[in-house]
């Protein structure tokens, strides 16, 4: 983020922004043209032209990474310099997500990038060195430099960043907001493109039916689960769309918690409360295990909130706290009933497209949960192709729409993430997360004392 530069920026309304690719023109539909910003420099003096730029963007196109997040750069056949500052991509069929997923940081080497700040060498091991880079492209920045050390507890950061010994505590959980606070320190919110999710192993003969998962979704509390859990820092979502994409259509009503509509579903589907439990448990309508990656507190204490709403319309959803290594393996081979995980899920369609696609059409290391519905699928292939915004607005709106009707997953709140900062620093507004603007940042001028004479 703060020593390399993307060839694009993707944007909070999920289109892409200029980055070091300064326009682009379409040229036909399998055919389009980048044209790089004139005199950018990489940290160690080498210019930026049309030739290196191909050569970069290819070892990142054919990273399996970055592929596996971004399909789209499956889409590309060729890239070929033509003149000193001109890239032209050729593809394969036409490719609406492709600008959005250029969103690749470009480095010469390790480390040599293009960023406001190039990394130093240090005798610490468990020290990040940064110093500001003279001939950024978008000007010098205000900030010398920037040191980064990991501390083992937040109890300790927040302390050193009371007594002034820190300028930033990168990560402030929403309930601890208030305690940092204070005339010294400042703390920015700001939006995550990632929503805490339980995703169904539609596999699972109990979980199949569509029925089943609405009523689920019907079950949940979520304005009561993101004020007590999150305190105010996520807001609720029933459903994969980033709420910020550019064509999500806010007039699409979403769940509402409505648990005698989910008992009824329930019922209809089959799914009675049986007047005895068995094995020494209380009578469920419906059980299933759900995996939980273990010591993350927050996790915990949703999960806990989720059971709790699901026990009160019969249904038992037990709770498996795992190692990563163990959770990982699981959602592999799709050893799981459910899984609860932070899921990424915009600021483009193609977010949740890695995850809800059809494996029987597109197989990538994400999309294990089984979920299949043609309608789904259809939209995703619209979304995905079509460059025509009145067509995009449609496909969007009925996805949300389909998604709604056959839920893959029980969708439960967007997220948000707090810097703690010293108030010693202007920071810039309106650009999201304010480490994305860290070269910008100005002192503060000295606080004025009234003489009370």
């Amino acid at each position: 983020m703060l020593s390399l530069d993307p060839f694009v920026y993707a944007g909070t309304d999920g289109r892409a922004t200029p980055g070091l690719v300064e326009r682009w023109t379409w040229e036909t539909d399998t055919r389009v043209r980048l044209r790089l910003r004139p005199n950018v420099v990489f940290h160690d003096g080498t210019a930026l032209n049309a030739a290196l730029a191909a050569t970069l963007l290819r070892a990142g196109v054919t990273s399996q990474e970055n592929r596996a997040l971004t399909p789209a750069l499956e889409d590309i056949a060729s890239i070929e310099p033509d003149g000193p500052l001109d890239l032209v991509l050729t593809l394969v069929r036409p490719s609406a997500l492709l600008l959005e997923d250029l969103a690749l940081f470009m480095a010469k080497d390790t480390n040599i990038g293009t960023g406001p700040y190039r990394v130093v060498p240090t005798d610490n091991p468990l020290e990040l060195r940064l110093e500001r880079f003279d001939q950024h492209h978008r000007g010098t920045p205000t900030v010398a430099a920037v040191v980064i050390r990991p501390f083992d507890t937040l109890r300790t950061a927040w302390s050193s960043l009371l007594r002034g010994e820190v300028d930033v505590v990168s990560n402030v959980p929403a309930d601890a907001v208030e305690f940092i606070r204070n005339d010294d320190v400042q703390v920015i919110s700001y939006s995550r493109r990632y929503q805490f999710v339980i995703a169904f192993n539609t596999g699972r003969p109990a979980l199949r039916p569509a029925a089943v998962r609405r009523a689920l979704n019907l079950a949940i509390d979520r304005g009561s689960l993101t004020s007590r859990v999150l305190q105010a820092g996520g807001t609720p979502s029933t459903g994969p769309v980033w709420p910020g994409f550019w064509a999500y259509d806010d007039a699409v009503q979403p769940y509402t918690f409505d648990p005698q509509q989910a008992i009824a579903l329930l019922d209809s589907a089959g799914y009675r409360l049986p007047r005895e439990g068995t094995g020494g448990r209380a009578p469920a309508r419906l059980r299933f295990t759900c995996l939980l990656p273990e010591n993350f507190s927050v996790y915990e204490r949703l999960a806990l909130e989720v059971q709790k709403n699901l026990l009160d319309i019969g249904v038992d959803m037990q709770i498996e706290p795992v190692s990563d290594q163990e959770f990982l393996a699981r959602m592999a081979t799709r050893d799981f009933d459910a899984i609860f995980n932070d899921m990424i899920s915009g600021p483009t369609p193609e977010r949740p497209y890695i995850f809800w696609r059809s494996a029987r059409r597109f197989r990538g290391p994400y999309n294990v949960f089984g979920y299949e519905n043609p309608e789904v699928e259809r939209l995703f292939d619209v979304l995905r192709t079509s460059r025509n915004d009145a067509a995009v607005r449609s496909a969007t709106r009925r996805l949300q729409e389909a998604m709604l009707n056959d839920p893959p997953a029980i969708f439960l709140a967007w997220n948000s993430r707090a810097r703690a900062i010293r108030r010693d620093f202007i920071i810039p507004e309106g650009e999201g997360d304010p480490l994305n603007s860290l070269w910008k940042w100005t002192a503060a001028p000295p606080a004025r004392v009234a003489d009370a004479r």
